[in-house]
C-alpha cells in the first residue's frame, strides 16, 4: 500500500483533504504533505488512514455522516475535538499529581517504576536498540541494569523515552547509520557494555501487516547482529512477534533460522522461546518470541522461566503448586478507573478519556454482551455492513485483555471495545494493560502516544526476563564474568 492509492480512493469518493483530516484527527498539513510526497508516512500511519477512510466511505454510503456540512456530522452530532495534546513532561506530571488510584496491580507497577529509578549499586551496563518509548528499558532498569544509551528512529518515541530516562544518551536515530567509528566510540566511552536489548520493528512479520518477505524492516536484525559483534556484550535479548518463527525470507528460509545462525556466526549461544505475556503477570494476551544469546566463552545456556500465572481453565491446582497465581484480567488492571462512555473524560487523569464514536456504531454495540461482536446481533439492522467477528467486539472483564496494538482506540478494530461501556479503550486503560506505571510520562500528539504504547514491550515481561538473566548470568559466578 502507498499513499497514492489512498489519495485515489479519497478523490474517487469526493472526500476533501480537509474532511479526511477532520475525521481522522490528523492535521490537514500532514495529509497534504503525504499526498505531495514531501513526507513519507509509516506503515502504521498508512494502515490507520486507510482503515479510517474505508470506514468513512461506508458511513457516507449509509448516510451516517455528511461531508457536505461545514463540520462532519455523525448521526446528527458534530465530532468533538480531542482533549488537548500534552505538550511537555512537566504538564503530565502536574496533572497526574492530582490523581489518586486504589489498585493493588497499579501499586505494583508504581513499585516497578521506583525500582527502575533507584541508584544501581552493582552496575550492569547496557544499551537499547529500537528502544521505542521505553517498555523494555523500564523492565531492565527495574531489574538492576543500567541502559546508558539507546537507538530509536522515531522522534516522538525518543521524547517519551528521554522524559523517563533522562540520563540515557540517544546514540543514533537510524540504526542503519551506525558506523564502525561510532561503535568504537561507544566502547571507549562506556568501557564495558554487558548487555544489548531491543526488538526490531515487528510489522513486517505481523498479521497486521502484509508479511512480505521483501519488507526491508525484516532485515534490520542484521544491524543488530553487527552491533552485537562489534560490542561483544555478554548477553543480548531480542524480542519480536511470535509469527516471526513461521515466516520465510525471499530464499525460502525461515527468518528465525537466519537470525539464530547470524548470531551463532559471531560467537553466541542462542535460545529462543515463544511466550505469552499473561504468564508473567501482564493482564493481556500477547504472544512474543524472545531470543537470548550468551557469548560462547561464558559456556552458559539461558533457561527460560515458566511464568507464575495460569489460566482458570488450567488443571494445575494451587495446593499442588503454591507459586502459581491466577492470571491477571482486564478487571484487575482497570477496575479503579472512572467509568466513561463515548465522548466522556476523566477530569483529572489526562490519559483517561473516550473518543466520540458515531451514534449508529454505538447503537450496534449497545446490546452486545462482553466477549461478543456486533456482527453477532440477532437484529440484522444492528450488524456492521462489513468486517470480521473479531471487529466491533467487546473484551471480557475477567479475562486478560486482547493484544494492545497501535490502533486500540479504533472501535472498529480487533477486540477494542470496553466490556460494558460502549466505546474503544482509553489511553490509560492501554497503559495499564501494557503494564506501564501511572507515573510513566507520556506526552506529545495522541497518535504518537498510542503508537508508542502499542509497539512497546510490556515492562513487567521485560522485568521478568531481565531478572532471570541477571540471576542466571550476572549474579551467578559474577566474579568470573568480568574480563
Amino acid at each position: 500500500m502507498n499513499y497514492l492509492a489512498i489519495k485515489d480512493l479519497r478523490m474517487k469518493n469526493k472526500i476533501s483533504q480537509t474532511k479526511l483530516a477532520e475525521y481522522t484527527h490528523l492535521s490537514k498539513a500532514k495529509v497534504s504533505a503525504w499526498e505531495l510526497g514531501k513526507v513519507i508516512p509509516t506503515e502504521s500511519e498508512l494502515e490507520f488512514v486507510h482503515n479510517q477512510l474505508t470506514d468513512m466511505i461506508e458511513l457516507i454510503k449509509v448516510g451516517a455522516i455528511n461531508v457536505t456540512k461545514k463540520r462532519i456530522q455523525h448521526g446528527g452530532c458534530s465530532v468533538k475535538k480531542l482533549p488537548t495534546n500534552l505538550e511537555s513532561p512537566e504538564e503530565y506530571v502536574h496533572k497526574m499529581s492530582k490523581v489518586q488510584y486504589h489498585n493493588a496491580y497499579a501499586k505494583e507497577l508504581s513499585d516497578l517504576y521506583a525500582k527502575a529509578h533507584n541508584i544501581k549499586t552493582d552496575e550492569i551496563k547496557g544499551i537499547a536498540l529500537f528502544s521505542g518509548c521505553g517498555g523494555m528499558t523500564l523492565g531492565f532498569e527495574a531489574a538492576g541494569f543500567n541502559l546508558v544509551g539507546h537507538i530509536e528512529i522515531d522522534g516522538a518515541a525518543n521524547n517519551i523515552y528521554s522524559a523517563n530516562f533522562p540520563e540515557s544518551t540517544l546514540l543514533k536515530k537510524d540504526i542503519n547509520n551506525v558506523t564502525d567509528a561510532d561503535l568504537q566510540e561507544w566502547k571507549n566511552k562506556y568501557d564495558d557494555i554487558e548487555v544489548i536489548v531491543g526488538g526490531p520493528p515487528c510489522q513486517g512479520f505481523s498479521l497486521a501487516g502484509k508479511r512480505s518477505p521483501a519488507d526491508e524492516r525484516n532485515k534490520l536484525y542484521q544491524q543488530y547482529v553487527r552491533i552485537v559483534d562489534a560490542i561483544k556484550p555478554k548477553a543480548f535479548v531480542f524480542e519480536n512477534v511470535a509469527l516471526l518463527t513461521s515466516m520465510k525470507n525471499e530464499n525460502g528460509e525461515f527468518f528465525i533460522d537466519c537470525i539464530v545462525n547470524a548470531f551463532h556466526s559471531v560467537g553466541y549461544t542462542v535460545q529462543y522461546n515463544t511466550i505469552n505475556a499473561y504468564s508473567f503477570g501482564v493482564p493481556q494476551s500477547r504472544e512474543r518470541v524472545i531470543i537470548i544469546g550468551l557469548r560462547d566463552d561464558l559456556n552458559r545456556r539461558f533457561e527460560f522461566p515458566a511464568g507464575e500465572y495460569f489460566e482458570p481453565s488450567n488443571e494445575i491446582r494451587l495446593d499442588l503448586d503454591e507459586k502459581r497465581k491466577a492470571i491477571r484480567t482486564f478487571r484487575d488492571a482497570t477496575f479503579d478507573l472512572k467509568s466513561l462512555e463515548s465522548g466522556e473524560t476523566d477530569d483529572y487523569d489526562p490519559l483517561h478519556w473516550a473518543i466520540v464514536h458515531p451514534e449508529h456504531v454505538v447503537r450496534w454495540l449497545k446490546p452486545v454482551p462482553e466477549g461478543h461482536s456486533a456482527h453477532e446481533n440477532i437484529d440484522v439492522a444492528l450488524r456492521p455492513p462489513s468486517g470480521f467477528n473479531t471487529t466491533y467486539k467487546r473484551i471480557v472483564w475477567n479475562e486478560p485483555c486482547s493484544t494492545i496494538s497501535t490502533n486500540f482506540s479504533m472501535i472498529s478494530g480487533c477486540r477494542n471495545v470496553h466490556p460494558t461501556n460502549t466505546r474503544s479503550l482509553t489511553i490509560r486503560e492501554a497503559t495499564r494493560v501494557q503494564s506501564f506505571p501511572d507515573e510513566y510520562i507520556f506526552y506529545g500528539k495522541w497518535g504518537d502516544v498510542r503508537k508508542g504504547i502499542g509497539n512497546a514491550v510490556p515492562p513487567i515481561l521485560a522485568y521478568e526476563i531481565a531478572n532471570n538473566l541477571k540471576k542466571q548470568i550476572f549474579i551467578s559466578n559474577r566474579s568470573t564474568l568480568h574480563n
